[in-house]
């Protein structure tokens, strides 16, 4: 299946543009327009980063996204006497505060994509696009089992 290219293909390098949703996840990081060899060096170092999908489900991002997540809302989750400024104050963490992202590879994470915070891991602009992609290949995936596409 060849599908035309999509509104995704925008975020990525031209070698990249004529791929479908389906191959995106598989290519790897520096297709991705903006990450650079140095970038994804340092990424396969800090936490063996490779493809699109790798930096999509990355367990140190999704945790970042689960922290930076439940500090923006704590106050609509829990009840008044249960609030803590604490879960407030842990997005603008160092990203070396999650268990397991040691200084090292918070120096690599600022290297390749100037990451200081748990708030811009999760909000990083090339998360986001990995992300999508790696979203909209399992849609088109369920979409061609069902005869959709």
């Amino acid at each position: 299946m060849k599908e035309e290219p999509g509104f995704i293909t925008k975020f990525f390098d031209k070698a990249y543009e004529a791929k479908s949703i389906l191959e995106l996840p598989k290519a790897p990081v520096t297709a991705i327009s903006g990450v650079n060899e140095s970038d994804a060096k340092n990424l396969k170092k800090a936490f063996g980063i490779e493809t699109v999908e790798d930096l999509a489900k990355n367990k140190f991002v999704r945790l970042a996204q689960g922290v930076n997540f439940f500090s923006a809302v704590t106050g609509e989750i829990l009840d008044k006497k249960f609030e803590s400024k604490e879960f407030k104050e842990l997005a603008g963490k160092p990203v070396s505060a999650i268990s397991g992202i040691s200084e090292g590879d918070a120096a690599l994470l600022k290297k390749a994509f100037g990451i200081n915070t748990i708030a811009e891991l999760a909000e990083n602009k090339f998360v986001s696009v990995a992300q999508a992609t790696v979203s909209l290949s399992s849609l088109a995936q369920i979409m061609i089992a069902a005869g959709s596409l």
